[in-house]
């Protein structure tokens, strides 16, 4: 199994981060890998000096910001490039927990999707989401389940396990923050099993910029929405095996 963490920008976290990822790594998880997705605040020279005293952890380096979804579809390449039956994603932002870990592994391996909520009711929570946030995920989540008849409480969230015989990154084209629509499409063209795991929503500043100006919330929720009919429409004329 294949720990994959996207970093952009994350030099005051990374140590601590990967000091508590490294005190709860479970045994079945053979390898980390760090997406470094063009950081220009020193991240890079932190994460390449964890690897070198961190055994199992790679790290990938990007030259410039190619964006989320670029980070997630390169890190599903590598799972399937290097064999690895499945993949957990996680960020490194400290909003979540590296103790959550080993309950992705408690699910039947034959689950295609394991997916992080952070608005389950047994979800733990730690300061104030914000408000824009909250509500466009809410928005987007309750579309999803009208459309596909599915009961998801969070589609934005970044804690996952993918089985990877179930997963062709090739398919995928968003490299932005609208990766997880085009995602969800997917897995119902392609009739993907989803179990959602409650985790902790733990937010201790709002500093995230979407960056351009979908920092607007009306521009962010439309990029959303655009993304996945595109998506819809490109899977529509794919063939179900």
């Amino acid at each position: 199994m294949l720990l994959a963490i996207p970093v952009f920008n994350e030099a005051g976290s990374l140590e601590e981060v990967f000091s508590e990822i490294m005190h709860h790594l479970p045994p079945e998880i053979q390898a980390i890998v760090a997406i470094d997705d063009g950081s220009t605040d020193g991240s890079a020279d932190i994460l390449d000096d964890l690897a070198s005293r961190t055994s199992g952890l790679f790290v990938r380096h990007h030259t410039e910001n190619h964006g989320y979804g670029c980070a997630m579809i390169e890190s599903m390449q590598i799972a399937i490039r290097h064999s690895y039956s499945h993949l957990i994603t996680m960020d490194c932002d400290r909003q979540h927990r590296p103790e959550d870990l080993s309950r992705f592994l408690e699910f039947d391996p034959s689950i295609d999707v394991v997916s992080g909520s952070r608005y389950r009711p047994d979800s733990r929570t730690q300061g104030h989401a914000p408000e824009d946030r909250v509500e466009i995920n809410a928005r987007i989540t309750g579309k999803l389940n009208r459309k596909y008849g599915w009961n998801l409480t969070d589609s934005f969230c970044g804690f996952k396990r993918y089985r990877m015989e179930s997963i062709d990154p090739s398919l995928f084209r968003d490299t932005g923050y609208a990766f997880p629509m085009e995602f969800w499409a997917y897995c119902h063209r392609f009739a993907l099993t989803i179990q959602e795991l409650a985790v902790s929503r733990i937010y201790t500043t709002d500093s995230r910029s979407f960056g351009e100006d979908l920092d607007r919330r009306r521009k962010r929720y439309r990029y959303y929405l655009e993304t996945w009919r595109a998506a819809e429409k490109k899977f529509a004329g794919l063939t179900v095996a």
